[in-house]
């Protein structure tokens, strides 16, 4: 089961050339941060009182409630992330086989229904396209990945209510409307397709797919049909809300599953290509005050002052979401790469949501000196995409094709599952890139014939591969190293994939502006009383190694740069090790000797 290309949603018309497992129950993260983050992500949501949840909307229908208001965006109803963590909740399920997870998501989805009446006659007041989505989401997910049927005729019942509620006259988002909310409560209207879709080809209502269409975005999506030709500029609106305008890609991914349409394969791969080489920093994060930025220099000028430089927790959920439908469409490798990147310096570089609704929201790369905050109220948005895009790392790891097995994403985690009728466990240790060998070991009831892929990173040259402790030459193709052997009763894969000091300017314009990273990790700089990094110009032809030592596990410090009195050299390691309000540098001005 997945999100798009799956055998549970059988009116799929595209035949993927990969197929995730995340979401079968048959992959199971098992060690190191992200399965650290993805345990604490679970018991966060499962301690969440499910009576405080609801209690607004129990108040406000006049029913009794033993719950209390939660605070900030969920106060007094908590509709913005209600539909997000019962999606999460579905996913937990899905991924781990406990029940609990999605019977408390069913518990939110069906507490919410029984405050509203007649909800296929009209929605309520304070349900906005916004919230629309959300809670389509949650009951599509819970009916999709956990086989909630209730769910799909409650995601009929919405959309009937909302068709019959809400002023159809959409306008396309402009800078001054950069969300398109005109008329006044169509929020982000463009992002609703996906669910919808995904409830269609799941076997709801035929007038889902209506609705559906209803809410295409081909203004923005018709001008990714063609990439421009080398050397011009993408000819695509911006000052638009960054965000919400990449998520909008998964609703033309859920289109192309349920069309087929295959100028929509164009968009997908245009729309990646435009994010990712015009919109996105080192981290893989985008989007500075929540924009989209003219190809001009506007990224890498942001640094200079914006402190909201990515929203880069929900801009994470939308990229995994691309990169995942992408990989899985085209069968190439290349599009797990952004993925990577945010795992490791994205959402996998931020401290998780609290209970008291503590969240994370935006990364600060500016100059000179940046923070972590949390953001200033309780329960944002990102409090409901954090646990989806969470949930979503075991679905990076590993895929399957007619031939066999491919690995994604190098982190510890397991695969069990059948080939050919023999039961097959695929264990994955790794721990990129601070060390630099993965080994996958392979154990079979029987042996068995099958493929097995490693996904060769954009940060590797030439890995070197070794099958039971000897080198062999795997063919290469689509981003991925290959082995067709007969494995078993038990093989060792080991891939090397030595990862290097890397500066990358953020954008033509700033050509000496750059971050540092090591594989796939950003690194910054501890801020606190030191002196800026110094590094020399040209940017092109500098030595990182030369100018960093490295002094112990994924830590390095400068060798150019002169401590003084007050100011000492300032370390580097990785983002992700950064906690709020801990200082740091994540992009440097070559060639200029600052202090102040």
């Amino acid at each position: 089961m997945g999100q798009y290309f799956t055998d549970a949603l059988p009116g799929v018309r595209v035949q993927p050339r990969l197929r995730e497992l995340g979401y079968s129950g048959r992959v199971r993260l098992t060690g190191g941060p992200l399965a650290e983050r993805f345990d604490e992500a679970a018991a966060t949501l499962m301690a969440l009182s499910p009576d405080d949840i609801l209690h607004g909307f129990r108040e406000a229908a006049g029913m009794p409630s033993s719950g209390q208001h939660l605070s900030g965006w969920a106060a007094p109803f908590s509709h913005d992330t209600l539909g997000q963590w019962a999606s999460a909740l579905a996913r937990l399920t899905a991924i781990t086989g406990e029940p609990s997870y999605a019977e408390r998501g069913i518990e939110l989805v069906e507490g919410w229904a029984a405050t509203t009446t007649g909800l296929a006659d009209r929605l309520p007041d304070n349900i906005t396209t916004y919230r629309w989505e959300k809670m389509l989401c949650g009951a599509v997910d819970l009916a999709v990945l956990c086989g909630w049927e209730r769910g799909l005729s409650l995601a009929t019942d919405l959309t009937r209510g909302a068709l019959r509620t809400w002023d159809l006259r959409r306008t396309r988002p402009v800078p001054t409307d950069f969300a398109g909310n005109t008329p006044d409560g169509t929020l982000e209207w463009y992002t609703l397709s996906e669910n919808l879709y995904r409830a269609a080809l799941a076997g709801g209502d035929a007038e889902l797919l209506d609705a559906a269409a209803m809410f295409h975005y081909d203004d923005f999506w018709d001008r990714f049909r063609e990439a421009p030709p080398t050397g011009a500029r993408w000819d695509v609106p911006v000052w638009l809300h960054a965000y919400s305008h990449v998520n909008s890609f998964a609703s033309a991914a859920a289109r192309y599953a349920a069309t087929g349409e295959p100028h929509l394969l164009d968009v997908l791969r245009n729309g990646h290509d435009w994010v990712t080489g015009t919109q996105c920093y080192a981290t893989g994060g985008y989007g500075p005050g929540e924009w989209t930025v003219p190809h001009d220099g506007t990224l890498g000028r942001a640094l200079e002052w914006r402190t909201d430089t990515a929203e880069v927790v929900c801009g994470s959920w939308a990229a995994f979401k691309l990169s995942t439908a992408l990989a899985c469409a085209t069968g190439e490798a290349r599009y797990l790469d952004w993925a990577e990147r945010l795992v490791h310096s994205g959402i996998g570089a931020v401290p998780a949501v609290a209970l008291d609704g503590t969240s994370p929201y935006y990364h600060d790369y500016r100059l000179g000196i940046a923070t972590m905050l949390p953001f200033w109220d309780a329960f944002p948005c990102c409090s409901g995409t954090y646990f989806q895009a969470v949930a979503h790392l075991a679905d990076l790891v590993f895929f399957e094709s007619d031939g066999g097995v491919a690995v994604g994403l190098y982190t510890p985690a397991r695969l069990e599952t059948t080939i050919d009728g023999v039961a097959v466990t695929f264990d994955l240790d790794a721990d990129v890139p601070s060390r630099s060998t993965a080994v996958l070991t392979i154990t079979a009831g029987r042996p068995v014939s099958h493929e097995v892929r490693l996904r060769v990173p954009d940060w590797v040259e030439i890995p070197a591969v070794r099958v039971d402790g000897r080198s062999v030459a795997a063919s290469s193709h689509d981003g991925w190293l290959s082995i067709t052997r007969t494995w078993g009763p038990r093989s060792v894969i080991e891939i090397d994939l030595p990862a290097r000091l890397q500066a990358l300017p953020v954008d033509e314009w700033h050509p000496e502006r750059v971050a540092l990273a090591y594989g796939p990790t950003v690194l910054a700089q501890e801020a606190q009383f030191t002196r800026p990094l110094q590094l020399p110009e040209p940017v092109e032809i500098l030595d990182v190694d030369a100018v960093l030592e490295r002094v112990g596990p994924m830590r390095w410090t400068p060798t150019s740069a002169s401590a003084t009195a007050h100011l000492r050299r300032g370390g580097l390691r990785p983002l992700s090790t950064f906690g709020y309000r801990e200082p740091y540098r994540v992009y440097h001005d070559g060639g200029r000797s600052r202090v102040i």
